[in-house]
C-alpha cells in the first residue's frame, strides 16, 4: 500500500477522534451550564453542589470580571455585602447558594462554582427589562392642529429585550385600526376625519405591554349646510327652514341674513340647539304666515375663532298661485263699494252702435250738435272704463 494512503487514513481516524472529543465536550459543558433568567428587581440564587464536608474548597466565580465572590464560607465583595446586595448561603454540608438581591442590568453575566481548579457548574444570568418609555411626544395627553397641518406623534421605549412599537386609532364611535409601526407616526394635511386617540404600545413578547394615549384635536371654521338651496310655498302658509352646522373650536354665533341684513320681521322665528356634543349645531328659521314680500334668498351664517361661512336658500311663491293672481288681475268683473260694473273689453262692442255705415249722413248725426254730444258720451264712457277697472 501506498504510503500516503497510510497517512491519509491516519488523518481522517485521527480527525473522527477530535470531532467526537468536541462534541462530548461541547455535550458536558451544555449539561454544567445553566440559563438563568429574571426581571430587574427579582432575586436570583446559583446553587453549587459538592461532596460532603468539603465546602472550604468551594468557591464562586464570575468570569466577565474575574473576581472571585467567595471561597469556602466566606464572601469577598465587601461593597455588595454592605447594601445586602449578595449573600451566601450554606444549604447542607454538601450545598452552597450564592444568591443576589434585586437583580440590575449590571449584574447579567456568567456565573462559575469551582471545586478546587475543577468547574463544577456554571450560570448564565440573563436580566430583562419590562419596557420603559423614556420619551415621548407631545408631552400632554392631548393635542390640537389646524385642519391642513401636519402633525408628528412619536413614542421611544426601552426594554430587554427590545420592545416593539404599535400605534392604534381609535375614532369617535370606538372604532379600532392598526395604523402603523414603529416610534414615529407623521400625518399631513390633517381632516377632521382625523381626529381622535391614537394609542403607542410597546410590547416585547416577554413582559407586558405598556402604552400612552394622545387624544388629537382638528380644529376647522365651520361648515355650513342646508339641505336643500331652492323650496316652494304658498303664500301665507308656515315655511321652517333647517341649517346644519359643524365647527370646532366651538361655533361663536349663527345669524339668518336676507340681503346681507339681519331679519327682524317679528313672523319669522330663529332658534339654535346642539345636535352633536359641542361640535354640531341646528339653526331653525321659522315663517309664520308668509306673505308676498318675504320670499326671496336667505343667508345661515355660522362663525368660530377660525372665520365664518354660509349657505344660501331661494324660497319663492309657487306658481300656481301667481297664474291665479295673473286671472283675478284680467276678471272682467270689478267689485268697488259692493257695486260690480260690466267691463267692456271688446271695443267691437261699443263701436257697433257708433259705426258710421252708410255714405249718407245718418239722420242721429244731421244735427252737428247732436253728433258733438255723441262723441262725447262716447269719450265719457271710456274713461269712466278705465278708471274703475282694477289695476
Amino acid at each position: 500500500m501506498p504510503s500516503w494512503c497510510i497517512y491519509s487514513s491516519l488523518l481522517q481516524s485521527l480527525l473522527i477522534i477530535l470531532i467526537i472529543c468536541f462534541e462530548k465536550s461541547l455535550s458536558a459543558n451544555d449539561y454544567q451550564h445553566q440559563i438563568l433568567k429574571a426581571d430587574v428587581g427579582q432575586d436570583v440564587t446559583m446553587s453549587c453542589i459538592f461532596d460532603e464536608e468539603k465546602i472550604e474548597q468551594v468557591s464562586f466565580m464570575r468570569q466577565m470580571t474575574g473576581d472571585i465572590l467567595s471561597l469556602g464560607s466566606e464572601l469577598f465583595v465587601h461593597e455588595f455585602s454592605s447594601n445586602q446586595h449578595i449573600k451566601l448561603i450554606q444549604f447542607s454540608t454538601n450545598r452552597l447558594d450564592l444568591k443576589l438581591i434585586s437583580v440590575n442590568q449590571n449584574d447579567s453575566g456568567i456565573y462559575t462554582c469551582m471545586f478546587n481548579d475543577e468547574k463544577l457548574t456554571s450560570f448564565s444570568l440573563e436580566i430583562f427589562v419590562p419596557p420603559l418609555f423614556i420619551s415621548y411626544s407631545p408631552l400632554e395627553g392631548s393635542a390640537s392642529y389646524s385642519e391642513g397641518s401636519s402633525m408628528n406623534l412619536s413614542c421611544h421605549a426601552f426594554a430587554i429585550p427590545s420592545a416593539n412599537i404599535t400605534w392604534i386609532y381609535r375614532d369617535k364611535n370606538k372604532q379600532t385600526k392598526i395604523i402603523h409601526y414603529g416610534e414615529h407616526v407623521y400625518i399631513s394635511s390633517l381632516q377632521s376625519s382625523d381626529s381622535g386617540s391614537y394609542e403607542c404600545i410597546a410590547s416585547n413578547n416577554f413582559h407586558a405591554s405598556i402604552s400612552r394615549s394622545f387624544y388629537v384635536t382638528i380644529q376647522y371654521s365651520p361648515r355650513v349646510m342646508i339641505l336643500n338651496d331652492k323650496m316652494a310655498s304658498d303664500i301665507h302658509d308656515t315655511v321652517i327652514v333647517k341649517c346644519h352646522v359643524c365647527s370646532n373650536p366651538q361655533v361663536i354665533q349663527i345669524n339668518w341674513l336676507k340681503h346681507g341684513q339681519m331679519i327682524l320681521d317679528v313672523n319669522i322665528l330663529t332658534k339654535t340647539q346642539t345636535i352633536d356634543s359641542y361640535q354640531c349645531s341646528e339653526a331653525i328659521m321659522e315663517i309664520v304666515d308668509i306673505n308676498e314680500y318675504q320670499f326671496g334668498q336667505y343667508e345661515c351664517r355660522a362663525e368660530n375663532n377660525l372665520g365664518q361661512n354660509s349657505a344660501y336658500i331661494d324660497i319663492h311663491q309657487t306658481s300656481r298661485n301667481l297664474k291665479l293672481k295673473q286671472q283675478e288681475m284680467h276678471s272682467n268683473e270689478v267689485n268697488r263699494n259692493g257695486r260690480t260694473a260690466l267691463l267692456i273689453d271688446n271695443q267691437q262692442k261699443f263701436d257697433k252702435n257708433f259705426t258710421i255705415t252708410s255714405t249718407q249722413t245718418p239722420k242721429l248725426f244731421s244735427n252737428s250738435s247732436v253728433n258733438l254730444l255723441a262723441w262725447f258720451n262716447y269719450y265719457s264712457l271710456t274713461l269712466l272704463i278705465f278708471w274703475t277697472r282694477p289695476v
